[in-house]
């Protein structure tokens, strides 16, 4: 009887050792998919975003051709007309100060360009960034495309005018004009405002601080715009400023640029979704092995 017991002994401590092996193997498993859900998590959101985005742009284009070119006619020379009136007011950073919106004046300059509630669409192929314009410079504008800061003139061309529009970096889970520091001197940027297709040149690029708004006034017979955004990234204590000039469009450009909608993918998604996929391949290859190595051990004892 007692050698009996003692021969069940190691087979039970045998038993309970791999039961403990088995348990720490789910943890292990459990722990790493919880981790690649965690890594893959910011991609997601911001593929989501981004094409969320680029939806935005598709109705804009689909829905300004439902409307005769009469009526688009109309509402650009209207927007260009409150332009001679109302345009050369204060511009104020739109990340330190808000305008009031219940006031006559902004509400005229939401009559503008009001078609439908997607003022345009502002295009930049050096940085495949493709992405609709709305009034004004709100957070909940922001977060879902690129502002037009009011006080600045409407973005529908004409001399003497300096449209400013303005787009976040930074977000976690969307890209914006994360890549606009990329820009360089002589790429062209692309507006499609209410049907009026205009393309400028970037001539310069600074970087400011926040009260420093001087370079955003008209300049006499200039046809201008400025794009905005936050700098450093994450940082946020200046502005960096792509200033651009109107040029001729041509033919061949209006309808390669326009009938495309670009969706931007950055290099840190790349890399997170290359970590995942190491990490994919090691938990493949170890299942592998034990998979491999628990079968040739019960050859052997079946040999044996």
């Amino acid at each position: 009887m007692s050698t009996a017991l003692e021969n069940s002994r190691p087979c039970h401590r045998a038993e309970l050792g791999k039961n403990k092996a088995q348990k720490q193997a789910r943890l292990s498993l459990v722990v790493t998919i919880i981790g690649i859900i965690v890594l893959l998590y910011p991609v997601v959101a911001t593929l989501v975003e981004n094409y969320r985005q680029s939806g935005a742009v598709e109705v804009y284009t689909d829905s300004i051709q439902e409307f005769s070119p009469e009526e688009l006619t109309t509402s650009v020379d209207n927007a260009r007309q409150w332009n001679q009136i109302n345009q050369g007011g204060p511009l104020l950073d739109p990340w330190l100060a808000r305008v009031s919106e219940d006031n006559e004046a902004y509400q005229n300059y939401r009559a503008q360009l009001n078609l439908i509630e997607i003022m345009g669409r502002v295009s930049i192929p050096s940085i495949n960034s493709d992405l609709p314009i709305y009034h004004g410079t709100t957070e909940e504008v922001l977060k879902k495309g690129i502002g037009h800061m009011f006080g600045s003139g409407l973005p529908v061309g004409g001399t003497s005018t300096h449209s400013v529009l303005t787009g976040h970096t930074g977000l976690t889970t969307s890209t914006l004009w994360d890549n606009l520091t990329r820009v360089q001197i002589g790429d062209a940027v692309y507006l499609d405002v209410h049907g009026e297709r205009m393309k400028y040149e970037v001539h310069s690029i600074d970087i400011v601080l926040p009260e420093e708004t001087s370079s955003l006034g008209i300049q006499p017979g200039k046809d201008l715009i400025t794009l905005i955004t936050c700098t450093p990234y994450s940082v946020n204590s200046h502005r960096l400023l792509v200033h651009a000039e109107r040029v001729a469009l041509e033919e061949t450009e209006d309808k390669q640029i326009f009938s495309t909608i670009r969706t931007p993918w950055q290099p840190w998604m790349t890399w997170i979704l290359v970590v995942v996929g190491v990490v994919i391949f090691w938990m493949v290859m170890e299942w592998w092995f034990k998979k491999r190595k628990t079968t040739l051990g019960a050859v052997e004892r079946q040999e044996s």
